[in-house]
């Protein structure tokens, strides 16, 4: 990044919080209502960079000296401060024990669910092992004041403000007319996660239990197997067992029975899938049901896949709230039976294919070729194309599939039972 020189101290900060917005919105394009509620006010006299909701208030040598060590911190904690507004943190009727670790611990959730490089912070043992303790999804600052009241997390509070903390939160104590405040960012919450291909980055925290969902009625084999790998599976065929040439090993041999050698085909079927549903607020709970539902006909096919499969089934609104590895259809069928959706925040599609893109960089996914996306159509989509196939999967048709970038691949599941994309 380049700045002007020449410049004081206070408009070189504005410079620096200019081109953290300006970067943060090319990853995040859909918050710009919230990027236009947050100005810059340089402040020499204030104890810390903060916010009270209408602008980040920083002492300028202090903001250049934590730029100069760390770059990537300080655009985090930009989205740290718009995130505290968006969730509504600074402007609480009756906050309870703990509420600022809370605050802080939940927003820096939400950043480390989105998987952004650019945003990405030193390994920290006890954010680690935080986040774990947090679980799928992002919970809800209410929620972690409790989990810091009942001791859930093992450390001192000093070491958890240490890792968690960015901003100062006194400028929330002197914010005047709160319920003004509060009616701003609600309505800018309510536009970063409504309507609109480039809605979707304030995470929902809602976490709903479905019955097993049915089968879908759709069969997806047409298309899945565009993209399947031969192999050699050892094939068990009960039928042509001869059980006379058995017995007579038995009866003329002792213990030795007589037994055809075991068989071997070359058949061509999937080894690893990722199954992808969108669990954002625009997506009803009975269109997820039936997300699920197709979930369940897909992988109930053992000829869609080789005895030994992987598939992930990750649910994500605008982040990744649950992963669920699937090793075998009884497995799959085991762990729906009483399934929790997790989401009804805005939708990004973008997380699923950074946590993809991360399995892989693990070797946890070695032989990717396909991704199957779930969705209404309304979110952001990834830029980039993907080096395996990705289709997005519409349960009805919509204008929304327009959306849809050319290098993937658009199908309407009541089409599919002809082998019809789009």
């Amino acid at each position: 990044m380049a700045f002007t020189t020449g410049t004081s101290p206070s408009e070189l900060g504005v410079q620096i919080w200019q081109n953290c917005r300006n970067e943060l919105y090319s990853l995040f394009p859909q918050l710009d209502g919230a990027f236009a509620s947050l100005t810059c006010a340089p402040d020499p006299a204030a104890e810390g960079i903060g916010t009270d909701g209408t602008a980040i208030r920083f002492p300028p040598l202090e903001l250049l000296r934590r730029y100069g060590e760390d770059p990537a911190a300080v655009r985090r904690g930009y989205l740290h401060m718009l995130l505290h507004c968006l969730y509504l943190h600074p402007f609480p009727e009756d906050p309870p024990p703990l509420w600022d670790l809370a605050c802080d611990m939940a927003v820096e959730r939400v950043i480390e669910g989105a998987a952004v490089p650019r945003l990405a912070l030193p390994d920290s043992p006890v954010r680690r092992e935080c986040f774990r303790l947090m679980g799928d999804g992002a919970p809800s600052a209410a929620r972690l004041a409790g989990m810091l009241e009942d001791g859930a997390f093992p450390f001192p509070l000093p070491e958890l403000e240490a890792a968690f903390r960015f901003d100062n939160h006194a400028l929330w104590r002197g914010i005047r007319d709160r319920a003004a405040a509060r009616e701003k960012w609600s309505a800018a919450a309510a536009g970063a996660g409504r309507g609109g291909y480039r809605r979707g980055t304030v995470a929902g925290n809602v976490a709903e239990t479905v019955r097993m969902p049915r089968r879908g009625t759709y069969d997806y084999r047409e298309f899945l197997r565009q993209f399947t790998a031969p192999r050699e599976e050892l094939l068990l065929d009960q039928e042509s067992f001869d059980q006379i040439f058995y017995h007579f090993g038995l009866e003329t041999y002792g213990d030795l029975p007589l037994i055809e050698p075991l068989e071997y085909q070359e058949v061509s079927r999937l080894a690893e899938l990722v199954i992808a549903i969108d669990t954002s607020g625009s997506c009803s709970t009975e269109t997820v049901r039936r997300f699920l539902g197709e979930t369940l006909e897909i992988v109930s096919r053992r000829e869609n896949f080789f005895r030994e499969m992987k598939v992930y089934l990750i649910q994500c609104d605008c982040l990744v709230q649950s992963v669920t590895v699937i090793r075998s259809p009884e497995e799959w069928r085991r762990s729906c039976e009483d399934i929790v959706i997790r989401g009804r925040g805005g939708t990004d599609f973008t997380p699923v294919f950074r946590y993809v893109e991360e399995l892989r960089r693990r070797k946890e996914l070695k032989d990717l070729r396909a991704l199957l996306y779930f969705t209404d159509g309304d979110g952001v989509y990834p830029r980039e194309p993907t080096d395996y196939e990705t289709a997005f999967v519409f349960l009805r048709r919509s204008d929304k599939m327009d959306y849809v970038p050319r290098w993937a691949t658009r199908l309407l599941a009541e089409g599919l039972t002809e082998g019809e994309g789009l």
